[in-house]
């Protein structure tokens, strides 16, 4: 008969539950220039990323707008479930019609004064803008000059044709743009519908967005393992499906799972898990695993370490399922760190530890792009921004979702707000430039060769300037 632990052996054999505090990355030495240091990666078995970046499914940070976004920037946006299911699949489909480039709705409609649309013009720096009709057709370009002087009168007598490009050709609207005959051109989709309008400084500022076999902009969903009907809808447009489950190692959710991933065609990604002993039981239970999520209780407004004193932070829960997937034959099977990515020096480490990409709720959910009103607290602007398990995500879920298992009664997040940063593209443009610094620190020239690469060091705390000075009295 073997003896259980006693408790003061439990106690003493706790384990180090590393964070990104608590260690950084020891310089290697460097084979090529940072700015050549390849990002890339994959979101999940097949869906593949140029830049290791996804927003994580909240109802404040992923809806059309930051989907589209993470896209053409390269990195992959995860719609959030908090909506009925109709709702999110309408968003998915938007994002998988929506152009490979960045667009704007800069535009002038038949029956708006021909002054006021000079001064619109003139107040953007534009030269011309498509004329769009009322119900979303492109009925010509109107021109600044031919505006100039005129009063009372509609801008649809000063239409002249123009060419739109359709949807599916938009390299061709970025050569004509770079010719230099106009600033603007309208972007269409089948049947002459007004989708957007791409600018002369997208053609000079060109993204490399992440795109299927067809030439689409990537886009994952989120849905709860207990609603297949919802599952089945969003198969039709997601790339990846992406269990929503603050802790899936739990027999009934990895069940379900297991059916659903049988039913779905887009890959399956599960989660949220943060042990090895989670990993193994995923992979035996469910047949088909194409990612993990990894992390739980880490997110900055997550308090399930506090109300559940359960904490698996996801630098510590990485590294442990990647030796589970990499012990288990299933080293193929990407890992996504989800919680408390804070900065691009943690999304390093995260991805150090074995992850392939990180996901992010708070440092996107202050830009431009984020499904929440900007809203003002004196003079500084802010976006909401709440934890999917605080009392007010719970509550609209509850309302607007009927397969919703109300399974626990506690608030496991809070909510609270997030200082306005603009524009995301921005944001992940200096992530996306400070993670390849990271590597280069490394001595990676990419992701897969950081694992190999990367070595982890422990500091002494960190002393403010005087300290030591101090100590040394």
């Amino acid at each position: 008969m073997v003896e259980s632990m006693g408790f003061l052996e439990k106690l003493g054999s706790a384990e180090k539950l590393y964070t990104f505090d608590d260690v950084y990355i020891v310089p290697g030495r460097a084979p090529m220039d940072p700015s050549k240091v390849d990002v890339s990666t994959r979101f999940s078995r097949r869906v593949r990323l140029l830049i290791p970046i996804s927003s994580s499914p909240m109802d404040t940070v992923t809806e059309y707008d930051m989907a589209v976004t993470m896209s053409l920037m390269g990195g992959i946006g995860v719609i959030h479930r908090n909506m009925p299911k109709e709702q999110q699949a309408e968003i998915a489909s938007r994002v998988k019609s929506a152009p490979p480039i960045p667009t704007s709705r800069i535009y002038v409609t038949p029956d708006e004064d021909c002054s006021r649309a000079y001064d619109d013009l003139r107040s953007l720096g534009l030269r011309d803008a498509p004329l769009i009709s009322a119900d979303g057709k492109v009925l010509g370009h109107v021109r600044a000059g031919s505006l100039r002087g005129c009063s009372g009168r509609p801008v649809a007598e000063f239409a002249e044709p123009s060419k739109a490009f359709d949807v599916r050709h938009v390299e061709d609207a970025l050569n004509f743009l770079e010719s230099g005959g106009s600033d603007t051109v309208a972007i269409v989709a089948p049947g002459n519908a007004y989708v957007g309008t791409v600018t002369f400084d997208s053609s000079l500022n060109r993204v490399k967005p992440s795109l299927d076999s067809e030439g689409r902009l990537l886009v994952a969903a989120a849905v709860s393992p207990f609603d297949l009907e919802r599952a089945r809808l969003l198969d039709r447009y997601a790339d990846a499906l992406v269990t929503d489950v603050a802790h899936f190692h739990n027999v009934e959710a990895m069940t379900a799972a297991k059916v659903m991933a049988k039913e779905v065609s887009a890959d399956f990604v599960v989660g949220n898990i943060g042990t090895y002993e989670a990993a193994v039981d995923a992979l035996t239970v469910v047949e088909r695993v194409d990612g993990f999520r990894v992390g739980i209780a880490g997110g900055s407004i997550c308090t399930t370490s506090s109300v559940g004193g359960a904490y698996a932070p996801a630098l510590w829960a990485v590294a442990a399922v990647r030796d589970a997937v990499d012990q288990h034959g299933a080293g193929d099977v990407p890992i996504i760190a989800d919680g408390g990515i804070r900065s691009s020096g943690d999304a390093v480490k995260a991805l150090a530890a074995g992850a392939s990409s990180v996901m992010l709720g708070y440092l996107l959910a202050g830009t431009d792009e984020a499904s929440a009103p900007l809203i003002r607290i004196g003079d500084s602007a802010y976006k909401p921004y709440r934890g999917m398990a605080s009392r007010g995500a719970m509550e609209r879920r509850f309302a607007v979702d009927r397969y919703t298992r109300a399974s626990k009664r506690v608030a496991e997040g809070v909510e609270g707000v997030a200082p306005y940063r603009g524009s995301v593209m921005s944001v992940l443009a200096d992530l996306a430039e400070g993670i390849r610094a990271g590597l280069g620190y490394a001595g990676a020239s990419n992701i897969r060769e950081l694992w190999e690469k990367a070595r982890f060091g422990m500091a002494i705390p960190k002393q403010v300037p005087g300290e030591l000075f101090r100590a040394s009295q």
